[in-house]
């Protein structure tokens, strides 16, 4: 029998509410992996996800929406399909395997997400995940449109060209033109994608009105041996999205992951004018940026620097030593030392240290 709005709407309610603590656990333990501990986090995301995911697949299959719902059912139902195969994906991994997996988990959960943020309107529990706690109660205005606004907003996904490679691109959903707003390049770890990385950037982001860059690396990793290949796609990105949209030039930040960290140190310091601020997290100081330091390349531009004390794949000594290195040659860096984190996604990181960094050099007038 074909439900009620009413009733398929406390649907949406229950499921949404069942979501969010799992989408949080996922996020969580994302960020505090430590390789060589993977079951403690499997178990983990066990104990969050094996008893509602059967239920809530059932519930939404005996479930017959109003006709006009029907749009919506399809896409929640394609949602929960990726939550389960993230789930899946990430208990499936084991030894040498598990970092395959957890890519893999992460892929499903970041269709999930797309998904899922399509129909927040729908699905008012979830709220709370797409925003900081300080800008729930400025939702309404976040999510308003200017009128007759003429570019995209939201998420885009854009496919490579011949002058650049594909990137995924966040423009607040109250943008508008009238203003200049700031923007943030997020570039993702060895192997990963920039339309998975941008979630670890979304809520920060749609919260203070900035735009999202997240390109995708030419090959599986950033071009460190050669950096201009993926300069001059990176470069081709920032002047596309600034031909479009009413970008600060004066507020444009860059920031990194992993590989994408090592690659942050080479793209900001090759092309410092180009950014207010540079913050690697958990990056390598590599070979290749011994040239641009002999040559004071962005010795003027602020740079943040993120690293964990348990990091397995950079180790914080060697990251210490650079530090030293940064602040003998005169480079304007702040250091910020994790004891307890290993090397992992930084939603919290980029939410509580790396955006406040960003703002703050606004306040001082050292990224303006």
């Amino acid at each position: 029998m074909e439900t009620t709005d009413i009733q398929y709407q406390s649907t949406l309610q229950h499921v949404a509410e069942q979501l969010l603590p799992f989408l949080r656990t996922f996020e969580a333990v994302q960020e505090e992996i430590h390789f060589g501990r993977e079951r403690e986090v499997q178990e983990r995301v066990r104990v969050s996800a094996e008893s509602i995911f059967p239920a809530l697949t059932e519930e939404i299959a005996k479930v017959l929406p109003p006709a006009e719902l029907q749009g919506i059912h399809a896409t929640l139902t394609e949602a929960l399909s990726c939550c389960v195969e993230a789930y899946t994906a990430l208990l499936k991994g084991a030894g040498r395997n598990f970092a395959e997996w957890f890519l893999r988990s992460r892929q499903s959960l970041s269709r999930a997400l797309y998904l899922l943020y399509d129909l927040r309107e729908h699905l008012p529990p979830l709220q709370p995940y797409w925003l900081t706690p300080a800008a729930l109660s400025s939702l309404s205005a976040l999510e308003t449109r200017a009128p007759t606004l003429e570019v995209p907003v939201g998420f885009l996904q854009q496919p490579r060209t011949d002058k650049h490679g594909e990137y995924s691109l966040y423009v607040p959903e109250n943008y508008t033109p009238n203003r200049a707003w700031p923007l943030i390049v997020c570039l993702h770890g060895g192997y990963g994608q920039g339309n998975e990385y941008i979630w670890t950037w979304l809520r920060p982001a749609k919260s203070n009105g900035y735009l999202l860059l997240s390109p995708k690396s030419a090959g599986p990793t950033w071009s460190v041996l050669n950096p201009p290949l993926d300069i001059r796609s990176i470069q081709a990105m920032l002047t596309e999205v600034c031909e479009t949209y009413q970008v600060d030039r004066t507020r444009v930040y860059l920031t990194g992951l992993s590989d994408g960290g090592t690659f942050a140190y080479l793209l900001g310091l090759s092309c410092s004018d180009l950014f207010a601020g540079i913050a690697p997290i958990a990056g390598d100081f590599h070979p290749m940026l011994d040239p641009l330091l002999r040559q004071g390349k962005g010795k003027e531009t602020p740079l943040l620097v993120v690293h964990g004390g348990k990091d397995p794949i950079f180790p914080i000594e060697s990251i210490r030593q650079a530090w030293t290195l940064f602040k003998r040659l005169g480079y304007n860096v702040t250091t910020h030392e994790l004891p307890e984190w290993g090397h992992a996604y930084p939603y919290t990181i980029n939410e509580q240290i790396v955006l406040p960094w960003f703002v703050g050099l606004t306040k001082t007038g050292t990224g303006s």
